[in-house]
């Protein structure tokens, strides 16, 4: 059987200064990693990793233990050793790291761009060096036992990870490991302190968990190329998510059980690719006696082991065109490079090898291209004026280079800015000569620019970095160039560059790096040289392309009567190079290869390759003029039939891109996303928090609870939410308790609550508008400003209208009346709807009117849109859906509906952060699309109003209907036959009529007493009624004895989300966290909305 290859990688403890020096001077793609990795490093830790790793001062044998350089250097040694290796055909089946080592993992396998990888380990380690107090590491060479059975290690020390039977690794603070270290050492037990300077993998790093984590929510992460074992499971996965990064560094560590898993896969190399071999020599302990699996080091604190990876190259490489496919006949496009990828010294030998075309441009120019290029005397090379024509021109050589040696012409070309003429010159639009002075204009009218700035965003998608800009009101900058996934250029003027800094870095950008540039290059502020350019291009006729241009503009190929218009359009057009590369990898390309003196375009292109899915165009072929001139004859706009029937360019969605931006800005959200409130606090503090921090909106479920206990929950919340994330109260309507309901807004008031859940609300109240109107004051425009947001659940069109409407004149009237609100307060009320949006209510958990969203949603929008119109508001409302989304499939349902944001409830009551009991959570885990029914509910008991509750397993729904018939038939207890009382009382209440009679009397009001008293109906159902609180109270606590009583609100939606789960880690309910379901639920939706449009418009 043949072996698979097992690639390891370690973390902390195992680096030290040099490693991988042997290598480094002879292993091109290994330096060339270390290089391009470090260009990334040295600006976030101020220093070149490499530089400090191979500074001749420091020896192998000293400390090498500061967080911040150890980490960086670690996953770039490992991640350069891994990449030589593909390089030299030896090819992992599967990935495994250690601690740390899962992020190199994790880049090798494509779970995350590498450059994204490693800005987190150095952000990791920022975090650590400003929360975390220091600590250490201490291996243990002894039985694994031993930190269970000595009480000394077990009370100063955490587990970090046990690596085989006599080794185990501990992890504390400096005082602990030093005692335990002594006592070991007495005891005749061989310990060793660890090079590292915090306590990994312990509670000692809990302070950094929230900054980490919502810096790892920056990242794009993508299921798994290679099979990933993770180290910190123990086993093979087929996904992580965001949060997994932080727990690789804060759970143990489970080698032992990860060597296992990979054993029971089939016999494999492990090949250790950490600096130490350590993980190697772990492995040969792990592996049985009858193993045919082998474990092979290659880099040691002796160097790198050259003649063990010729045998390897010799017994397990595989040649290069296994793993790409490529061959002869594959497709090919050639990439030329634009402005900053000029260096000195580019061009050497081409300028001898062709002495006409330099000639030229040299006679074109006024100056030696070569001596500029390759001494650059003047330091002009930076200047754009003589960047564009120098630039063009090496490129130009470099592709005449390449033809003469394939004697191959490309299957497409593309360029990115100036690159782009390099691209119409390869595809004979124009000669070399008339190429070059069209670059030279445009360098020299560009090099006019003024006041400009641009900036590099980096770590962030582009949708999200397009949202930032409008939701910070910076709508003065423009995208330049759409890089990759997440690299996007900003332009703009150079104080709003500046300014966008701080708001891109708060918001959690991995880098912000303004560039070196005097114009806003690729913005409407190049409208002048756009103007002067065109004219110039007048001058000029070309040819018809011999092969597809892919366009800047459009990521299309430039049809040969759109070229002029095209070169125009680009100086103040955005660079989508995502989708050029999107578009030829649709088109079968298998090879790209860049033309140019750096490799700026590869490493953009690998990013795009690795992280998006390919764009499926079929090309319209537009009618070319008759001669190579372009005409328009009668003086009519031309028109692209590709840009009528195909989408250009169409944006990638995303999940922070769903739901209306406008949403999303006034409640401070990345996503637009809502919890709903649940009742009695099932939606927690703990929720609302959790949801905050992960740009989310909650409500809390303050339903049903005493004003303290909400009074307690809000202080909760604003205690942990400091910084201005978003969260919101739950506002119930009391229409048989106006004063509750205006002690709960007074209490809102109180403690400024800006936004709230109205829900149950059928007419509106005067707490309602009272609570508006306390948040309402007068621009100097004479605008309203509202700062108490109000966001109504309605599943009425009547409803939805009184909340679309002003405040009623009555109302206004009555609270001036009583000195409320003021008599300006009630002005402004005038001037604006009760409600700022709308949550539309279909069919759900609790209460419901069991509406589909089908109907709900487009007719309520349209109201909607008519109360607007006959209203003259201004501001957006936002019409969201709630009820029955628990998967993809229903999230992208309701979009298409004409959502703008997403409601869930359900799927988030069977979750850790939900304050109900285990034994409900494990109740709903069971629960299937079938398994709810409708029941009384107990608030509305009277009146019939209905509640969607959980039934497998539970008696509650059949006895609250039995409860509400006898209600309705009878009108006395003693009407009702004595056997039905007796089961009543036996069976559902386990308790006396009387004595449930003087419980809820001893908590009413002396008038509902007398009623009680006075109408033997009325008494029935302040008995009947009490069951419903006592069966939800049996939920909320877990009771055991009456289980089948629970009363348990929930949708089909959690059926639903149930069997969407089914065989994940997500199947169990522990594992499932209020902001990872909503993040990959909108991922998810994302996902299936590009694939589903794709499949109807062929794009």
């Amino acid at each position: 059987m043949e072996k698979k290859v097992v690639f390891m990688f370690s973390g902390q403890g195992s680096q030290y200064y040099h490693m991988g020096e042997t290598l480094l001077a002879e292993g091109d793609v290994f330096k060339k990693w270390m290089t391009r990795l470090d260009q990334i490093a040295e600006p976030l830790v101020e220093r070149s990793i490499m530089q400090l790793l191979y500074d001749p001062r420091h020896s192998k044998a000293e400390s090498f233990d500061r967080t911040l350089f150890t980490h960086p250097a670690l996953f770039m040694v490992q991640y350069a050793l891994a990449q030589e290796m593909l390089h030299h055909g030896i090819f992992p089946d599967y990935v495994l790291g250690s601690s740390l080592g899962e992020f190199v993992a994790a880049a090798v396998s494509n779970i995350v761009d590498p450059e994204q990888a490693l800005i987190a380990v150095i952000k990791q380690a920022q975090i650590f060096e400003m929360s975390c107090e220091g600590g250490g590491m201490l291996a243990v060479l002894d039985d694994p036992r031993t930190f269970r059975e000595n009480p000394l290690l077990h009370h100063n020390s955490e587990l970090a990870g046990v690596n085989y039977d006599g080794h185990f690794v501990i992890a504390g603070g400096n005082v602990g490991l030093d005692g335990i270290h002594t006592h070991l050492r007495d005891k005749g037990i061989a310990s060793i302190r660890l090079p590292v300077s915090y306590a990994f993998h312990s509670r000692e790093i809990d302070p950094a968990e929230n900054a980490f984590i919502s810096h790892l929510r920056t990242l794009s992460l993508q299921k798994p190329a290679i099979p990933f074992c993770s180290g910190m499971y123990g086993e093979l996965v087929e996904a992580v998510r965001h949060e997994y990064f932080w727990d690789v560094v804060r759970q143990p560590m489970r080698f032992r059980e990860a060597v296992t898993a990979m054993e029971r896969e089939q016999p494999a190399v492990y090949l250790d690719l950490s600096p130490s071999g350590v993980l190697a020599n772990f492995t040969k302990r792990l592996l049985k006696d009858d193993s045919s699996s082998e474990s092979a080091v290659l880099l040691t604190v002796y160097g790198f082991d050259f003649e063990k990876m010729n045998e390897l190259k010799r017994t397990i490489a595989r040649p290069n065109d296994s793993i790409t496919g490529g061959n002869d006949k594959s497709m090919i496009a050639y990439l030329f490079p634009g402005q900053g990828s000029q260096h000195v010294g580019m061009g050497e030998g081409l300028f001898d090898e062709f002495p006409d075309l330099t000639a030229k441009a040299d006679a074109i120019l006024g100056y030696s291209v070569k001596e500029l290029c390759l001494n650059d005397p003047k330091h002009q090379l930076g200047n754009t004026a003589f960047t564009q024509p120098l630039l063009y021109t090496v490129n130009a050589l470099m592709y005449m280079k390449k033809r003469k040696e394939t004697g191959r012409r490309p299957d497409f070309v593309a360029g990115h800015s100036l690159g782009e003429y390099n691209a119409l010159f390869a595809a004979e639009v124009f000669d070399f000569e008339t190429g070059l002075r069209l670059v030279k204009k445009r360098g020299e009218l560009m090099a006019l620019a003024a006041g400009g700035g641009m900036a590099a965003v980096i770590g962030m998608q582009a949708q999200e970095v397009e949202d930032i800009i409008c939701r910070n009101g910076h709508l003065e900058i423009d995208v330049a160039n759409y890089n990759s996934p997440v690299q996007t250029v900003l332009s703009g003027r150079k104080d709003h560059i500046m300014e966008a800094q701080r708001i891109f870095e708060q918001a959690g950008a991995g880098m912000y790096i303004p560039l070196n540039v005097s114009g806003a290059f690729h913005s409407r502020y190049m409208n002048e040289a756009k103007k002067e350019f065109e004219q110039f291009l007048n001058n000029f006729t070309f040819n018809k392309p011999v092969i597809p241009v892919i366009a800047n503009v459009s990521a299309r190929p430039c049809p040969f009567n759109e070229i002029k218009r095209n070169l125009t359009e680009q100086i103040t057009s955005s660079v989508n190079w995502t989708d050029t590369i999107r578009y030829l990898m649709g088109k079968e390309v298998e090879l790209f290869e860049e033309v140019g003196p750096k490799d700026v375009l590869t490493k953009l292109t690998e990013k795009i390759r690795q992280s998006s899915s390919p764009l499926f165009v079929e090309d319209e072929t537009p009618e070319e003029p008759s001669t190579n001139e372009q005409k328009n004859e009668n003086n009519l706009p031309i028109v692209d039939r590709e840009s009528v029937f195909m989408p250009s360019a169409r944006k990638t969605i995303t999940a922070a891109s769903l739901g209306s931006p406008a949403f999303k800005e006034r409640y401070g959200l990345k996503y637009a996303y809502v919890l709903g409130a649940m009742y009695k606090g099932i939606a927690s503090a703990e929720m609302v928090v959790k949801a905050g921090k992960a740009g989310m909106l909650c409500f809390f479920g303050s339903g049903g609870l005493r004003i303290t206990q909400i009074e307690e929950a809000i202080r909760d919340i604003q205690r942990q939410l400091r910084s201005g994330e978003p969260y919101g109260m739950n506002f119930l309507h009391h229409p048989d308790n106006q004063a509750l309901e205006e002690a709960v807004a007074d209490l809102y008031l109180k403690y400024g609550i800006t936004v709230i859940e109205a829900s149950s609300f059928i007419t509106m109240t005067p707490a309602l508008i009272k609570y508006r109107a306390k948040g309402l004051t007068r621009r100097a425009d004479g605008t309203v400003e509202i700062r108490n947001k109000i966001i109504a659940k309605v599943s009425r069109p009547e409803v939805a209208s009184n909340f679309l409407r002003p405040a009623p004149e009555r109302i206004i009237e009555r609270l001036v009346q009583e000195g409320k609100i003021t008599q300006e307060e009630g002005r402004l009320l005038q001037m604006v709807p009760v409600a700022d949006d709308l949550c539309v209510e279909a069919d759900s958990g609790g209460h419901t009117d069991q509406g589909s969203a089908y109907v709900l949603m487009p007719t309520l929008i349209r109201l909607r849109d008519d109360m607007v119109r006959e209203h003259g508001y201004t501001s957006e409302i936002s019409v969201g859906a709630a009820g029955g989304i628990g998967t993809p499939e229903a999230a992208a349902a309701a979009i298409l509906l004409g959502a703008d944001f997403l409601v869930t409830g359900s799927i988030n009551q069977c979750t850790v952060e939900a304050a109900t009991s285990d034994a409900a959570k494990d109740l709903l885990q069971q629960a299937n699309v079938q398994d709810t029914d409708y029941a009384p509910a107990g608030d509305m008991f009277e009146i019939g109003a209905k509640i969607q509750v959980l039934k497998k397993g539970l008696f509650f729904p059949a006895r609250a209907n039995k409860l509400y018939d006898l209600y309705r038939h009878f009108n006395a207890l003693e009407e009702i036959d004595e056997a039905t009382r007796e089961r009543l009382q036996d069976k559902f209440f386990h308790r006396s009529f009387e004595e449930i009679y003087q419980e809820v009397i001893a908590h009413k009001a002396p008038a509902e007493i007398e009623k009680a008293e006075r109408n033997p109906k009325h008494k029935m159902a302040l008995i009947f009624k009490w069951y419903f609180s006592y069966s939800t109270r049996l939920a909320m606590t877990g009771s055991k004895e009456h289980k089948v009583d629970y009363q348990i609100h929930c949708g089909p939606a959690l059926g639903a989300f149930n069997q969407w789960v089914l065989g994940t880690e997500l199947e169990h309910w522990r594992n499932r966290h209020i902001d990872q379901i909503g993040e990959m639920l909108l991922n998810e939706t994302a996902a299936l909305l590009n694939r589903r449009i794709s499949e109807l418009v062929g794009n």
